[in-house]
């Protein structure tokens, strides 16, 4: 038999390079299968039921609500435009307060001025002639024609005048009513363009509105007159719907609400939360995170013998809180949990329950 040897071997280059890359290998490996080996080893995690709360659901009144955004304004709002193409030399600042009558824009009308001085100078002129003509037809120096020719001078003098002192009023822009300056479109040294909005103006009241688009079956269950809320800050105030028209997008209708002061201070222009409230009912009110819904219907969650166990239920009408319910009899203990939990538990799961004194059922 020939021997091997292992002197000779390590010689080889061959021998060392897969030599060495095996022993690589085997160094990388062995701490990875020794903890492996550690990890079967040891026990099996323990695994724990869900804790449910139990509660008894109550017999009363539910008001139906659906939330949508409303825009809030008040009932005077108005946006300024000019008349004339002329240089801004002064536009009132953002956020004042202004009265009615008070100026909030002036435009440069020095050649209007000019125009009108020159247009007065004219008219007093035609009025001295047409004035002597008057005499002298009276005495029978000039004749009938004459007499109107001069007068037709006169008036053109005169409706000359008056559109130029019309054109240099349009030169100075006032409040209609009592506001607050909202957003300015133009800066002092710009030039106004006739149409083009310059100042945004919102009125200080007595009366504000909502606009609220809302889908038509929805807004088809609200009645005009009715008295629905609005939200800001945390804080809520009625208001009544005094208006419902088709909305510019399809398939939506604008509801209009109006409230009589703004008990809120909700800045204009501002999206407020608006509550319509839909309908009333009668039954069993149970919180949301105790009800699931799919294709199938909506399901009560229940525990008995340390199990969950759905419950089909007709829901009669819910807001985001509750539900009011028909097919479940009050003094029966329903369950909560975290709407994130609650579609995970499935019929006949094993659970640990918590009464509502705190003990486990």
């Amino acid at each position: 038999m020939r021997f091997v040897n292992i002197a000779e071997l390590f010689k080889s280059p061959k021998f060392r390079k897969y030599g060495l890359f095996s022993l690589t290998v085997l160094i990388t490996l062995v701490p990875v299968i020794k903890r492996k080996m550690s990890i079967s080893r040891e026990p099996m995690a323990e695994s724990y039921p869900v804790v449910l709360k139990l509660l008894s659901p109550r017999v009363g009144v539910l008001r139906s609500k659906d939330v949508f955004l409303g825009l809030f304004k008040p009932e005077n709002m108005a946006t300024l435009s000019s008349r004339l193409s002329a240089r801004v030399n002064f536009i009132v600042e953002e956020g004042t307060a202004v009265k009615k009558g008070e100026e909030v824009l002036r435009l440069d009308t020095s050649d209007l001025s000019v125009a009108l001085e020159a247009a007065n100078v004219k008219k007093q002129n035609q009025e001295k002639v047409y004035n002597r003509d008057k005499i002298l037809f009276s005495s029978g120096a000039i004749s009938q024609e004459q007499l109107e020719n001069s007068q037709n001078l006169y008036q053109q003098a005169l409706a000359l005048y008056e559109s130029a002192a019309t054109q240099l009023s349009y030169g100075v822009i006032k409040s209609p009513f009592d506001a607050v300056v909202g957003k300015r479109y133009i800066q002092p040294g710009d030039t106004a363009v006739p149409g083009k909005p310059l100042l945004q103006l919102y009125g200080n009241g007595p009366s504000y509105e909502v606009y609220a688009d809302l889908p038509v079956e929805t807004a088809s269950k609200i009645k005009i007159g009715s008295e629905q809320e609005i939200h800001f800050n945390g804080n809520s105030q009625k208001a009544r719907v005094i208006a419902v028209v088709p909305a510019s997008a399809n398939n939506l209708m604008t509801v209009k609400l109006k409230l009589d002061s703004n008990k809120l201070n909700i800045p204009a222009g501002t999206y407020v939360d608006t509550y319509f409230y839909t309908s009333v009912c009668h039954g069993v009110i149970a919180p949301a995170n105790s009800i699931f819904n799919n294709m199938n219907g909506y399901f009560a969650l229940t525990v008995k013998d340390g199990k969950a166990h759905w419950l089909p239920v007709k829901v009669l009408g819910f807001n985001s809180t509750d539900y009011c319910l028909k097919g479940i009899d009050s003094s029966m203990q329903l369950a909560e949990a975290p709407s994130q939990e609650l579609i995970k538990i499935y019929e006949g799961q094993t659970v640990k329950a918590i009464r509502e004194d705190g003990n486990y059922d």
